[in-house]
């Protein structure tokens, strides 16, 4: 065998030296010269199919342009001034050959009328909507200013390249004439996009930027499709370089200058890898290499007739070992041959065997779940991508009280707990209704039902654990909280849909349900509320809050001497966000008792300022059940007071009942010692809570705040006027005075002026104001008549 490989390698040498010698040099050197003639044919000829369209693309453009600045329609409305009739008319001139900017100008260079469309296919050279997809026509953002670039219309060059919001056109310029007289301009233009420059790449197979060049610096304003993997920086990087006539030595590239305005210059620059260029060339040079291996046959022959006894079993062990290793593993490979050749062909079919047993064992392991051999979530998401077309429901069931059964019995018991839920289920996934039943893991499993009654699923899962399971005479009743998620009734996005389930389970955990069917308001988690979590943490340091203030209207003196401090947040991007949206964040993300220490100390601050203009006005601040918690809370307020000089008696600390709920004694004593220094203390919106009289007689307080959803009614809800009226008489008997908020028409402020409601809130009295707004309102109030 070693001599044999000694004369077949001698003979290979041999030969090989002999024909490199006498054919490499010549080969070469012509497949260098075709090769430079090809690329400087092919970037020639892009660049002159380019030019030659891109000319006709402006020809036709200018000669519509001309077409529609002769019409005498147009020539009416124009002069008529009918912004809207002008519009109609560029319109329908534009949709003759789908350009994408309509443009009307005045002979004083106004911009009377313009018409922007962007299309997602638009072609070179369309004459027909029909292969565009269009978006809705707008007006330009231009319309009604002036034209930017008067010196345009005066010349006789009637293309040009024009710019609106990034965005390039090719547009043609026309005079509109009436009797040799000037009376404006149409301009007509087609967008320079990637349509466009894909449409040169499919007729000159090189891919297409379009670069605008202003100030030295590029801009890349539309490429083609690249089948090539390179950024917009590597892009204008290249760009560059061709510009200065270096170009890289894997790409061939050429470019031309389109339009010059000024600094600004717009090109295409066109370019392709080099080795797709020579591919072709390259697959020459190996035809003729071959050409010239064929002289060689004669000489390899006979290397080949004793090699082939070895290589061709070997070749046919080397196309299976492709095919093992491809994931074809039901051909066997046979030779009759006994000696080495056969034995390795046994082998390599005992390992084909090993490997699909293998790969079987895997891919049920990718697929199932080890503990109850039920699908995973891994086949639930390729269910789910083969269920898009179909309507199902998806029930998320979670097995309640499994962290006890671990605690007690230990992590074996509650996988056996598990174990015995799976089978119980699976029963239920035998009904004809049932897809697939799905354990993600731990206590929680998906079944996927078919149109299928909310009652028949819960009836259906009930049944199968009504049976306890028992373990070492121990009982355990199985339960489990089901959420539910309708496709597509609830979303059309199938990997949502799991997550609309688990809100609807996580709600029976709080609501202490069984089961829920999802609902939007549900779903607390947005993409909208995570960004305000994060953005409200620097609302503060960024000082994005102010406050305003909405007056009390005292129903004795019909005088103004209180108003109540409410925020607002004016997000940097989002614009004035209500406080419903923020406050409840803010409370439960524990930022509450920053945002109330902020409102303290700007209420104080504006209070001082009221004072410098002999305004006394008690301020009322809002404090939350989070504050009444802090332990330093009491000795912040109070130094706040001191640092500002303000007396206690101006300012109203207003709580929640829900807030005393909570930890009834120690608010108690809080706000007692609050009483003590010198605060009005208020209950504000009383009636929502849960506190009880008993309670109420117990805090520490001057008033009570009704409301508003018992206000808003009263004209046309008795009950509701039986309950104020009765909050009313309650308040007084305790020594209490009352104020009343949501206010929003006569007859509620007549009416609780009549049954003795001390003070009055709402838009009727006056919506919050900033104070720079309310301050002169105070200074110079309305009067309100004694008719009240």
């Amino acid at each position: 065998m070693k001599s044999l490989k000694n004369k077949i390698f001698l003979l290979f040498v041999s030969i090989l030296l002999m024909v490199q010698g006498i054919a490499f040099w010549t080969l070469y050197d012509a497949n260098k010269n075709q090769e430079d003639a090809e690329i400087n044919n092919r970037l020639t000829t892009g660049m002159t199919i380019f030019t030659e369209l891109f000319e006709r693309r402006l020809e036709y453009l200018s000669a519509f342009t001309e077409i529609a600045a002769k019409d005498h329609g147009e020539k009416k409305i124009f002069n008529n001034n009918d912004m809207r009739n002008l519009l109609l008319s560029l319109n329908n001139h534009r949709e003759r050959i789908n350009t994408d900017l309509a443009m009307a100008i005045s002979l004083d260079g106004f911009i009377t009328g313009q018409l922007q469309q962007r299309f997602t296919n638009s072609g070179l050279l369309h004459t027909s909507g029909e292969d565009k997809n269009i978006n809705q026509i707008h007006h330009g953002r231009e319309l009604g200013s002036y034209f930017r670039y008067p010196e345009w219309l005066t010349t006789k060059q009637q293309s040009q390249i024009y710019i609106i919001d990034d965005v390039l056109y090719q547009v043609s310029i026309s005079p509109i004439n009436v009797s040799s007289k000037n009376i404006g301009w149409l301009i007509f233009g087609f967008e320079i996009n990637q349509n466009l420059a894909n449409e040169f790449k499919s007729i000159t197979h090189l891919q297409t930027d379009f670069i605008l060049k202003e100030d030295g610096e590029f801009f890349l304003s539309a490429s083609s499709k690249q089948n090539l993997k390179m950024s917009k920086e590597q892009k204008l990087t290249l760009a560059k370089s061709v510009n200065q006539n270096i170009t890289p030595e894997q790409y061939i590239a050429t470019y031309t200058i389109i339009s010059q305005f000024k600094n600004r210059e717009f090109g295409v620059y066109m370019y392709s890898l080099r080795e797709n260029i020579v591919s072709l060339i390259e697959e020459q040079w190996l035809k003729l290499l071959l050409l010239a291996a064929l002289t060689l046959f004669a000489s390899l022959s006979g290397a080949y007739l004793i090699a082939a006894s070895i290589s061709k079993p070997i070749n046919r062990l080397v196309v299976h070992a492709k095919e093992i290793a491809a994931g074809h593993f039901e051909q066997k490979i046979t030779f009759t041959e006994k000696n080495e050749i056969g034995q390795l062909a046994n082998e390599f079919n005992h390992m084909q065997l090993a490997l699909a047993q293998r790969e079987d064992a895997i891919i049920r392991l990718a697929n199932h779940d080890l503990l109850t051999d039920l699908p995973n979530r891994h086949r639930l998401n390729e269910v789910l991508s083969a269920l898009k077309d179909d309507h199902f429901m998806m029930v998320h069931l979670n097995l309640s009280r499994l962290k006890d059964v671990n605690a007690t019995l230990g992590y074996d018991v509650g996988d056996l707990v598990i174990q015995t839920l799976a089978i119980r289920l699976q029963t239920i996934s035998e009904h004809q209704h049932v897809q697939l039943l799905v354990h993600l893991g731990a206590d929680e499993f998906i079944l996927i039902l078919d149109s299928m009654a909310i009652n028949e699923v819960s009836a259906q899962v009930n049944k199968e654990l009504e049976d306890v399971f028992c373990f070492q005479g121990i009982s355990l009743q199985l339960q489990v909280r089901m959420g539910i998620a309708l496709y597509p009734e609830h979303t059309s996005d199938v990997t949502r849909l799991v997550q609309m389930a688990d809100t609807a389970l996580h709600h029976t955990r709080n609501s202490g349900s069984l089961i829920q069917v999802y609902q939007p308001n549900l779903d607390i988690n947005s993409v909208e509320r995570l960004n305000l979590i994060n953005d409200l943490r620097q609302a503060i340091p960024c000082n994005q809050f102010e406050l305003h203030f909405q007056p009390k209207l005292c129903l004795y003196s019909l005088k103004v001497t209180h108003v109540e401090a409410l925020v607002r947040w004016t997000h940097p991007t989002l614009g004035m966000i209500p406080p419903d949206n923020f406050i409840p964040i803010a409370e439960k993300t524990g930022q509450i008792e920053g945002l109330t220490r902020w409102v303290f100390v700007a209420a104080l601050m504006q209070c001082t300022e009221w004072n410098k203009l002999a305004l006394d006005i008690n301020i009322s601040v809002n404090i939350s059940a989070e504050n009444l918690k802090e332990s330093d809370f009491y000795e912040f307020v109070c130094q706040m007071m001191t640092i500002q000089n303000i007396k206690p008696q101006q300012i109203t600390l207003e709580v929640t009942e829900s807030s005393v709920v909570d930890d009834p004694k120690s608010a108690i004593k809080l706000l007692g010692k609050f009483k003590d220094y010198g605060f009005r203390i208020s209950i504000d919106d009383y009636g929502t809570g849960y506190s009880s009289l008993a309670q109420l007689k117990q805090l520490p307080v001057h008033e009570l705040k009704i409301d508003k959803s018992f206000i808003q009614r009263l004209e046309r809800d008795l009950d509701d006027q039986i309950i104020v009226r009765s909050t009313i008489d309650l308040a007084h008997n305790m020594g209490l005075k009352v104020v009343a908020e949501g206010i929003e028409d006569e007859f509620s402020l007549l009416w609780l002026a009549q049954y003795n409601c001390e003070f009055a809130q709402g838009y009727f009295i006056s919506r919050p104001k900033s104070a720079s707004e309310l301050t002169p309102w105070l200074l110079n109030p309305p009067k309100f008549t004694h008719s009240i």
